[in-house]
């Protein structure tokens, strides 16, 4: 039984990647971990939508300011004018994919040892035309809609009278806390914060609330440094245990890489993140997430689960798109 299958038993066949789980939904599989978003999961989902408060999780495309990662400026153009004689305007729009709030595809990030991306698909193959791998596969599958959990870590430390500037420092989350931070919201929470098949999981680091407080230099400085640095979740077995047996469907947070960077492997851990849980299980990752809204509702609420919807963008081949994510409770 697949249900039986845990993060020990992967990969599931020898030679494949660590904690691989190619060949787990079928070796033509494109969607990964999406296929725990059943029609049962999706309609239980709609059961977080109460007092139909909603919020929009998208940060503006032309944030940060500065491209980060050693990637091209790409900034954002966008372009207003009159196509005809009748009083109507149209517009261009054109932004690299990977700025502002985003989902990373299955095409964006591959095991870097064995050069590879998800279900073993060579680079050869996703630059020979082919659309392989491509967020189109997302809308065949409907889209992303479910049930999600915010990690609200940024309130938490402050509770707990703790600081850290979460734009400079690459501070690791780690697991431990982590689950001290679900504990101290369900213990506030007046309804269960299980988490379950098919559940997002929201991190808020607080980047983009510390992001908007820096001056012009100090942003460039964190977009430009050689090595990237940026506060995210500390590498740890147990964190990936904890996603595979809740069968999580996606993760996300306002931090730019959702993983602490340089990574702080915790015991044995020597992985990445973005290896495992997207050339391995093909799970999105959303990054660059505003949560700041959200956030001082559902303190305010004591409330952090709600649905979430978001349709990415239905590019033939495309490797990521920008959130399109809402938030509804």
């Amino acid at each position: 039984m697949k249900d039986d299958i845990r993060l020990l038993d992967l990969p599931l066949k020898p030679g494949d990647p660590p904690f691989s789980a190619w060949g787990y939904w079928g070796p033509e599989d494109e969607i990964g971990t999406l296929n725990w978003l059943s029609k049962d999961v999706v309609r239980q989902a709609a059961a977080e939508i109460v007092s139909g408060a909603r919020f929009s999780l998208n940060w503006g495309l032309n944030m940060p300011t500065t491209a980060g990662f050693g990637r091209h400026e790409c900034r954002l153009s966008h372009t207003i004018y009159q196509p005809g004689p009748m009083l109507a305007l149209d517009e261009e729009v054109s932004f690299n994919t990977q700025r502002s709030s985003q989902w990373d595809g299955q095409r964006h990030f591959a095991y870097q040892k064995e050069q590879l991306f998800y279900n073993g698909v060579k680079l050869e193959e996703i630059l020979s035309g082919s659309s392989t791998l491509g967020m189109q596969n997302w809308h065949k599958a409907g889209g992303l809609a479910g049930r999600a959990i915010l990690l609200d870590y940024w309130s938490y430390t402050e509770a707990m009278g703790e600081t850290y500037d979460a734009a400079q420092e690459a501070h690791a989350i780690t697991f431990d806390n982590l689950m001290a931070c679900l504990q101290y919201q369900q213990n506030l929470s007046s309804t269960p914060i299980i988490p379950r098949q098919g559940d997002f999981v929201l991190i808020r680091s607080g980047f983009t609330h510390c992001y908007q407080k820096l001056k012009a230099d100090q942003e460039r400085a964190i977009a430009t440094v050689s090595a990237p640095i940026t506060c995210g979740v500390e590498q740890d077995v147990r964190m990936l245990e904890w996603l595979w047996e809740h069968r999580i469907a996606a993760v996300g947070g306002d931090a730019p890489a959702w993983e602490v960077l340089p990574p702080t492997c915790k015991g044995s851990a020597g992985f990445l993140y973005h290896e495992v849980l997207i050339a391995g299980w093909g799970c999105p990752i959303a990054e660059y997430l505003w949560l700041e809204d959200l956030a001082e509702y559902c303190k305010r609420e004591k409330r952090w689960t709600m649905f979430l919807s978001s349709c990415p963008l239905n590019v033939q081949g495309g490797v990521a798109s920008p959130a399109n994510l809402m938030a509804i409770l």
